[in-house]
């Protein structure tokens, strides 16, 4: 009987493919929360995965995400209506143009590029790895020195002063913060937009101008994909979380939550994606958009 029941779950789980749920107390959620991992390049796929529950006519009460979901969800929060892709590609213009105003670098599209990549690693990329970035963006030469707050002053400008508790969709992200105990997670819900985004795409690592008192929280399995910390923000909530971090999502069982995650198998993309352009920015993106399209969210 037992070897008989676990076929029958087994071919369950297999039925409802990337999707894994979990079900909280609460009997009916009211509302649906959206949560977005780290992942670097891989987290392009946020841009269809969202793009895909509009066209499915899943309302999106809330945003949560880390590193490169807050990046992402930042886009989306501030203009819930708006074309996100072309958001996207909007603001990769404007740091584009950034980098080629303070730093005169020839072929500011590759330096962009690299300093793009480098900070939305979800906290995971190497001094080593980031120099290869540069270089892969055929800017390792010229490329001037990896700047976060000139990233921070884009942002700024592209969200023309947004604070956080007055966007037209609630949005939450994290960043972590050190202690004599340690490192200690930050919620911000209030506050400039700006500066919620870049603090949770901060890595001190790599930059020389990044303030130790806020460090990126990718790292940190939990908050890779932040379904617990989305679920304390937002009790009773059903959370829809992308996942694009390769990892199972790690969170508690008896979250007050209805839990639907998504896992998008998408191999990390060239850095040249974060143009929002070509190829690889589209595969990103579809693979995003096919993963929604195809979970069972009933």
């Amino acid at each position: 009987m037992g070897r008989r029941l676990g076929v029958v779950l087994l071919a369950l789980v297999v039925g409802l493919g990337g999707v894994s749920c979990r079900r909280g107390v609460r009997g009916t959620a009211s509302r649906t929360c959206v949560v977005l991992s780290v992942g670097g390049t891989k987290g392009l796929a946020h841009v269809g995965a969202l793009d895909a529950l509009a066209a499915r006519g899943i309302p999106i009460d809330c945003v949560v995400g880390n590193s490169m979901g807050a990046v992402v969800g930042g886009l989306y929060a501030s203009e819930p209506r708006g074309n996100l892709r072309q958001r996207y590609r909007d603001f990769f213009a404007a740091y584009e143009q950034e980098t080629r105003r303070t730093t005169g670098v020839r072929g500011a599209v590759g330096a962009a590029v690299g300093l793009l990549a480098v900070l939305v690693t979800g906290g995971t990329l190497t001094p080593a790895l980031a120099v290869g970035a540069l270089g892969a963006a055929g800017a390792a030469v010229t490329a001037p020195r990896l700047s976060h707050e000139r990233f921070a002053q884009v942002l700024e400008r592209y969200y023309d002063g947004a604070r956080v508790e007055a966007l037209p969709v609630p949005f939450v992200t994290f960043h972590q913060a050190p202690t004599e105990q340690g490192l200690r997670l930050i919620t911000v819900t209030e506050g400039p937009l700006s500066e919620a985004v870049a603090a949770s795409a901060a890595n001190p690592l790599l930059f020389e101008d990044a303030k130790l008192e806020r460090i990126d929280p990718g790292a940190d399995r939990v908050s890779a994909t932040p379904i617990h910390d989305a679920c304390q923000q937002f009790p009773g909530a059903r959370l829809i979380a992308i996942n694009v971090t390769g990892e199972p999502a790690f969170y508690r069982g008896d979250l007050d939550c209805d839990v639907r995650e998504i896992r998008v198998d998408v191999p990390a993309p060239p850095v040249e994606a974060f143009t929002g352009r070509g190829p690889a920015f589209e595969d990103a993106y579809d693979a995003g958009r096919d993963a929604v399209m195809r979970a069972r969210l009933d």
